[in-house]
Parts: C-alpha cells; structure tokens; sequence
C-alpha cells in the first residue's frame, strides 16, 4: 500500500517540473529579454547628403532665415539697409505679390519675385532715420500664396542716437494778419557729445520766416527762435531752419517749421445741420464767434431768414468770444426750396457779415392710412319648397256645397290612408 502510493509521488515529481518550465520558457511571460533594435536612421550610409528640409503639404511655403533685424544704435540721419533673405520649403512655385512698409520712410527695393522649391530669394529694405530718435521699430508685411501664412510680418529695430538733440523736433506757429509779432516757437537744442558744440547763425528756406540762436550755456545748450516776418501772407507756411555745426556726426541741423494763418474772426461750426424734419421735439443749435484781432468785436443784425426761429446771443467775452444759440420749435421743418441761414453783422472791416448755412433733412414719409375694404354683396334669399303635410293628418274638410277634388295621379301616396300599426301576440309566459 504504502509502496504503491511513493510510486505515484515519485512519477508526479518529474511531471510537475516539466510543466513548471515549459510555464517559465511560454513567450511573452517578460522573463526572455527581447531582442534590442538599432536606433533609427543608422542603417544610413554616413557619407550620404542631407536633403534640405521641405514642408509636408503641396504648395508653396516661405521661410525667412531672421524676421527681425537690429541695426543697434545709429546716428540720427542715416540711411540704413537690409535685406531679408527667405527660402521656399514647400513643393510649389512661391511668388511674393507685394511687399508693405509702415510708413515713408522704409521702402522696399527690387524683390525676388519668384522662387522654385528649395531656392532662396531676398527683400531689401531701407530705412532713413533723418528726424527719429531713441527706440524705433518699423513693421514691413510681405504677401505670398503661400497657403498655410498668406501675410509675413518682418520688422526693422534700431536705437537712433543724436548727438544733438531736438526738443521739440518741429516747430509750428500759429498767427493771423493782425497778431503776426505774436507768432513764435523755441525749439531747445542739448549737446550729447564731449566736445563743445558750435552752431552757426541759422537760415531759413521761406522768406516769411525767420530764426534767432540764443546760447544758454557755452558749447553745451542753445535756444532757436522762430518767428514770422511782417510780410507773411494770409494761407499757410513752411520752411527749414538750418544751421552748420562743429560736429562730425552731424555737421548741419536742420528744423522743420509750420506757419498756420488764421483768419481774424472764425465762426464754428460752418454750417449747421438739423435733425431730419418735422421736429419730433424742440432743437437748439449753437455757434461760436472768436474775435483773434487786436479790437473789439461787436455783433448786431443776428437773425435767421425764418419766423419761427428764434436767436439769442450770448457775450461769454466783451468783443472776444460770441455764442449764438438758434431754437428750433417741434415740428420746425425748412420749407422746400427755400435756403436757411444765420447771418450777423459785424464791426470788423475785413470781415463785415457772417453767414453759416443751415441743412435740415427730411423725414420718412409716413403711408397714407389703408382704405376700408369694400362691401361684400349679400347672397339672394331663395324659398324653399313649401313644407309636407303631416303623415297622419287627416284630409282637411271640405266646404259646403264645394265639389270634391279629383286625386291627383302624381302624388297616389298622399292619398292613400295612414296604415294601422302592427300588433304582436304576447309572448308565451308574460
């Protein structure tokens, strides 16, 4: 018993160990290494060539080496140059249609119009500095079919140094016939450089203006007054102010300067617009008369070519300074053809009436009210048939003496007497 049952255990040994290592040897149990790959692209020949990079779509696309360039710091003045080159890494025909700077002072010169796949091109841009100073950025936006960026936005950087300094860089003078001794403007010149500064006597390009160099401190800091001559004409002026210098990086200074000649009296608004009309409600419009002579300014005779418009005029300043206040009442509304206007007479000999025009539009015309439909025609009346005697009803009684009427072969069942009603037997049992 006892030998037959070890037997039995000693045939299950061996038998267990053969399963327990075919389980150990089964793929994937994670306890065979797998076999290790080699890296991706060494299987590539070593000496060969790289392929320029290209895009994964069809069409065109662009691609510019720097976007952005930095010229640093220049002197104020100077003509600054780049150009920005680009590649097309796409598979189609890349074409630049049009290339955009910010302002005048940056153009674009000839660029590659036209650039196979895989080629270069080049934008060249310039730059002129001439009246900047300090940080400066200049946007330039290039156009292109390429799909995927239709627009490129490229940009210019540059720190404009000025060796002397312009505070402010223009000067602008306002004046009218009768105040010409009061039209001036300073413009305050600093030294940036070392070495002293010497600045000759200025020029000016129009005969109407005319410049004086103040000297506030020895080599270092100036004033440039600007004025109008006696002789400046009623319209506006422009002119340059320049002077020679002692300084390398800048050997001539040059001003900008604006003469603005206004007349003596102004009138503001021009003209006057209403509110399209009828009036929904009463509407006061307001004119302001300036006086900028040497006299007084009186008013007088201030109407408006319509009764129901009243005037008021107010003196904010004696002789200086007029509002005219114009009241329109509700439903005001300018007759057709008729030409409104604020007219007003005045002291001054160049200027002896105003006028200012007044506009109204006109309304939507509202829709005439609907008319009531018209009166529908009644339907005709028509009798009916007259009503059948009663099934029942016994034949109405003849007069005395009357002879009987003969029946009548079209209507038999009228006639014929009512039949009496059918009566059952009883049922059995009831």
């Amino acid at each position: 018993m006892n030998t037959r049952v070890h037997w039995r255990c000693h045939e299950f040994i061996p038998l267990m160990a053969g399963v327990l290592l075919g389980l150990v040897c089964l793929p994937g149990s994670g306890q065979v290494p797998s076999p290790t790959l080699p890296p991706q692209g060494a299987a590539a020949a070593a000496g060969a060539p790289a392929t320029p990079e290209t895009g994964t779509g069809t069409g065109p696309q662009i691609r510019f080496a720097a976007p952005i360039h930095d010229f640093g710091r220049v002197v104020s003045g100077a003509v600054l140059r780049h150009d920005f080159v680009f590649t097309n890494t796409g598979r189609a025909v890349l074409e630049i249609t049009g290339v955009h700077a910010s302002c005048g002072c940056t153009t674009a010169g000839e660029w590659t119009r036209r650039v196979e796949p895989g080629q270069t091109g080049v934008i060249p841009i310039q730059f002129n500095t001439a009246g900047f100073q300090g940080q400066v950025l200049k946007p330039i936006t290039v156009s292109c079919n390429d799909p995927r960026q239709p627009t490129v936005a490229l940009q210019l950087r540059a720190e404009i140094w000025n060796p002397v300094e312009l505070s402010p860089r223009y000067a602008i003078l306002h004046a009218n016939p009768e105040r010409l001794d009061q039209a001036r403007a300073v413009i305050h010149i600093v030294n940036r450089e070392e070495a002293p500064l010497r600045l000759e006597a200025p020029q000016s390009s129009s005969p109407h203006l005319k410049a004086e160099l103040v000297e506030r401190e020895p080599g270092r800091e100036f004033d440039l007054v600007i004025a109008a001559t006696d002789n400046a004409p009623p319209g506006n002026v422009q002119g340059v102010i320049s002077m020679d210098t002692s300084s390398t990086n800048l050997p001539k200074l040059s001003v900008t300067a604006l003469l603005l000649m206004q007349p003596v009296v102004t009138v503001a608004p021009p003209f006057l617009q209403l509110a399209p009309g009828p009036l929904p409600t009463p509407q006061t419009l307001t004119v302001a008369v300036v006086n900028n002579g040497t006299n007084q300014l009186r008013l007088s005779d201030v109407t408006v070519n319509h009764t129901n418009v009243t005037v008021e005029v107010q003196e904010t300043n004696p002789g200086r300074y007029f509002n005219v206040l114009l009241h329109f009442p509700a439903g005001f509304q300018i007759p057709a053809g008729q030409v409104l206007a604020l007219t007003a007479n005045t002291s001054h000999p160049n200027h002896p009436q105003l006028r200012v025009p007044i506009a109204q539009s006109r309304g939507p015309v509202a829709p005439p009210p609907a008319l009531p439909p018209p009166p529908q025609p009644q339907p005709a009346v028509q009798a009916g048939p007259p009503p059948l005697p009663a099934p029942n009803a016994a034949p109405a009684p003849a007069a005395p003496g009357a002879r009987p009427a003969a029946a009548s072969p079209a209507a038999p069942a009228a006639a014929r007497p009512a039949r009496p009603p059918l009566e059952l037997p009883p049922m059995p049992g009831t």
